[in-house]
């Protein structure tokens, strides 16, 4: 059999894109690995096998605000159809410790040209009388959106979109694949399994895992970068207590951690209840082969940036009671121009890589521009292919 669309990959982005590509009647193949294969056998991995996700709107440029916008618009439309509910409108703030910074100065113009809600705050006075839980220096400038912005379940938008995707005709493969060849008038694509499969179209979206196997012929210039999360086990009560903390984003660069995200409590699938907070580190390890990824995912856990996290969790939310903490880790995977790779390596091979760190808050409108262009060879309304165009290696 011969498909007309190949989607390699079975994250966000990927869903998305195979949703959108069914939606034209194609006979699509989804093929990715699902999590319980990825985290014991260790071939790929993954950012998205989690409960939450930051969601908000007012990104750092146009292009961003307009992906996050046009995504948010699709939820409640997907929940509706698919009665899967993965958005909370809980609203995000944004904090910057040291005051205004050059993403404060550009959101009243991006908000006023989106049309975005926001409320601005000058001071930690101001934000601990909203948000009584949060503590912040007192030169803290920030934001707060209010809905759609929240945090999403990435799971269960993957669920949804493929809910969509089979009631769509497509069809799923739990398999990785390994090879991307050429015969005939057709593409070959091989699995780690030993099966094969033939497309008119592929669409690649390998994530951090794109320039590994055989997959393309020309690397692209990505910068794959580790990344630590704490889950801070809380009791039932203490969730109840904090369910209504907005996602935070919070700007703080201080020689032991980095630029942190929170969501509040939320239960998960152990049935416990965790805050999620993640943050770089000055010394995050940047991987160059497959090897290397593998070997980080499988290291134990480094306790120093476990109570480094720990420390930075209980100043922001100093009544925060703790039962016990873990990290985990996710991989992020860097463009040179600060958005999304989307293009076309050969004929009929097309890709989405390197989400920079903010690819879950928009997976939907990046799915749908990557369908788009895979279908017509030419990217929809209001967006520019040249803020997307591919840089390979040499």
């Amino acid at each position: 059999m011969i498909y007309d669309s190949i989607v390699i990959g079975r994250g966000m982005i990927e869903s998305s894109a195979a949703k959108y590509l069914s939606q034209s009647k194609q006979n699509v193949l989804l093929i990715g690995p699902d999590e319980e294969i990825s985290e014991k056998e260790g071939i790929v991995f993954s950012s998205h096998y989690d409960q939450s996700r930051v969601q908000r709107i007012i990104g750092k440029d146009e292009t961003w605000t307009m992906l996050n916008q046009q995504s948010a618009n699709e939820y409640d439309s997907l929940e509706n159809t698919t009665g899967i509910q993965f958005h909370s409108n809980v609203g995000c703030i944004y904090v910057n410790p040291y005051g205004r910074d050059a993403y404060l100065d550009k959101v009243p113009t991006l908000a006023k040209k989106f049309n975005q809600n926001y409320q601005s705050f000058s001071d930690s006075k101001g934000i601990h009388s909203s948000f009584p839980d949060l503590n912040f220096p007192a030169a803290s400038n920030g934001i707060f959106e209010p809905s759609p912005s929240g945090y999403i379940n990435p799971l269960l938008l993957i669920k949804a979109q493929l809910k969509v995707f089979e009631n769509n005709g497509g069809e799923i493969l739990n398999d990785t694949v390994t090879d991307i060849s050429y015969t005939n008038n057709e593409i070959k694509i091989s699995t780690i399994n030993g099966d094969i499969y033939y497309s008119k179209k592929i669409l690649l979206t390998a994530g951090a895992f794109t320039n590994f196997f055989n997959l393309l012929k020309r690397k692209l210039a990505l910068k794959l970068k580790g990344e630590t999360n704490i889950r801070a086990r809380v009791s039932v009560n203490e969730a109840q207590r904090l369910e209504k903390i907005p996602s935070l984003l919070y700007e703080i660069m201080v020689p032991g951690i980095q630029n942190i995200y929170l969501i509040h409590p939320l239960q998960y699938p152990d049935g416990n209840y965790y805050v999620k907070m993640g943050a770089n580190f000055p010394g995050d390890i940047l991987f160059d082969s497959l090897d290397d990824i593998r070997d980080w995912f499988k290291s134990e856990s480094n306790y120093r940036d476990l109570k480094t996290m720990n420390d930075a969790l209980m100043k922001i939310i100093p009544s925060l009671s703790i039962k016990e903490c873990a990290l985990k880790k996710c991989i992020v995977a860097f463009t040179t121009h600060g958005k999304p790779y989307i293009g076309e390596a050969n004929k009929g091979l097309y890709f989405v890589a390197g989400g920079n760190g903010y690819s879950a808050m928009c997976s939907d409108a990046l799915g749908k521009i990557a369908a788009t262009f895979l279908l017509k060879n030419e990217f929809p309304e209001k967006y520019n292919a040249k803020d997307f165009e591919p840089v390979f290696v040499g």
